[in-house]
């Protein structure tokens, strides 16, 4: 044999007939860089089959596996949530076994000596209450930020039947602010949330001056929201008139006898699982463990039946607690209630100047509180329809300025408001 017929034969040995090449496809932003090399195509298949085909196949299968590893993941956590939820009511039962059977030791925290209390609609007949809640929209522009307040009283009188009033009136013109400071994004938020407390608070102290009721509902707590505001802050100044507005308040409920109340309507407290965990109930370790990861209002909205509320605290244990040392003397006190059989409890803070008058306060918003499946009383409910403001509201009052004064640098909307895409 010669040598290049020896060469062929050692060539047609070593070549595997069907044996495909790899095809490199085109690079696509949604193809997994392990699908790029594919083996080649039969000829036959390649004039059939487009590559643009194959790439939307090889496309449509990564988004399933997308969608399959979202659905395992929504599944983990599903049972992640599941299993929390399960240890929260673990906890509830523990606090009801604890009731039925013990009495709590007082102390400077604990006022009262049973966990959970039932509380009973009151008879309003005689009664004046109020309801105090404010309205704000803002924006801000180029040069400047705007902004619409206001604040309604509203006065329920059971002396004959019902009568309703309204401080200062029914549909109160908003207050007007152009607010010119170089605030930064967060300032702007924390002054805007201070001018509507002083508006809130101003209201509520000129509503127990007018109409004298026996008690009076904030929608909020009865003391500012925490906030910090350095002495060298723009801020600063609106603070203190925010602090002397509420202390104003206080003075002025301790003269006409009224009690003053808050009403949270979404608590993200801890307050309470913080004071339970001290007490000795009887909780596993890993039940203690959870309550430090709860909200109260969501352990107690297994723990707590309609109509139930639980012991009055200490709003804060914290002698430094940054908003409460601004009010030295005065001492609010916290409880939760389920005013609504198929709602979360609420969080009720008072100014405690008359003592532990929870009973009352719980008995009152019971009676207030009518619809099965939200739990805030009407008379709140009438002050937020009468307060609220729209962005509606706030357009016509840019709208009067601008023309009055022209398309100015400073009445430009931000770029983020105005994009062309």
């Amino acid at each position: 044999m010669s040598i290049h017929s020896q060469n062929m034969l050692n060539a047609a040995k070593t070549t595997k007939p069907n044996s495909p090449k790899p095809a490199i496809m085109p690079s696509h932003p949604y193809v997994p860089k392990e699908f790029i090399m594919l083996p080649q195509l039969p000829v036959p298949f390649q004039s059939i089959i487009p590559m643009k085909f194959i790439i939307k196949i090889i496309t449509f299968t990564f988004h399933i596996k997308l969608v399959k590893d979202f659905i395992e993941l929504t599944e983990n956590l599903s049972q992640i949530i599941a299993r929390i939820e399960g240890e929260r009511r673990v906890a509830a039962d523990a606090i009801r076994k604890f009731n039925s059977q013990n009495t709590l030791t007082l102390s400077d925290e604990v006022r009262e000596n049973r966990l959970i209390i039932q509380a009973l609609p009151s008879n309003l007949e005689g009664m004046k209450l109020a309801g105090i809640d404010g309205g704000l929209v803002k924006k801000s522009f180029h040069g400047l930020d705007l902004m619409l307040l206001r604040a309604v009283g509203v006065i329920f009188n059971y002396s004959n039947g019902l009568n309703v009033d309204y401080y200062p009136e029914s549909m109160p013109t908003p207050d007007p602010h152009t607010i010119i400071d170089p605030f930064s994004d967060i300032e702007f938020e924390i002054n805007s949330n201070i001018l509507r407390q002083i508006k809130e608070i101003t209201t509520a102290r000129e509503t127990v001056e007018k109409y004298e009721p026996d008690i009076i509902f904030l929608n909020g707590s009865v003391i500012p929201h925490y906030t910090f505001v350095d002495k060298s802050s723009l801020l600063y100044d609106n603070y203190k008139k925010m602090i002397e507005a509420y202390q104003k308040l206080f003075d002025t409920v301790k003269a006409k006898k009224t009690i003053l109340a808050g009403v949270i309507e979404d608590s993200r407290g801890t307050r309470f699982c913080e004071v339970i965990s001290k007490l000795e109930l009887g909780m596993l370790p890993q039940t203690k463990l959870i309550l430090q990861k709860t909200k109260d209002s969501n352990l107690l909205t297994y723990a707590l039946q309609h109509g139930d509320r639980t012991m009055t605290f200490t709003y804060s244990s914290d002698a430094n607690h940054p908003i409460l040392r601004e009010f030295p003397g005065e001492t609010i006190m916290t409880f939760y209630l389920k005013t609504s059989e198929f709602d979360r409890p609420v969080r009720i803070d008072f100014l405690a100047d008359k003592g532990l008058v929870a009973d009352k306060i719980a008995s009152v918003l019971l009676a207030l509180s009518t619809h099965a499946g939200y739990g805030m009383p009407s008379i709140i409910v009438e002050a937020d329809q009468r307060a609220k403001l729209s962005e509606h509201d706030l357009e016509m009052f840019y709208m009067d300025i601008l023309n009055r004064v022209g398309n100015l640098s400073g009445m430009m909307e931000q770029r983020r408001n105005n994009r062309p895409f």
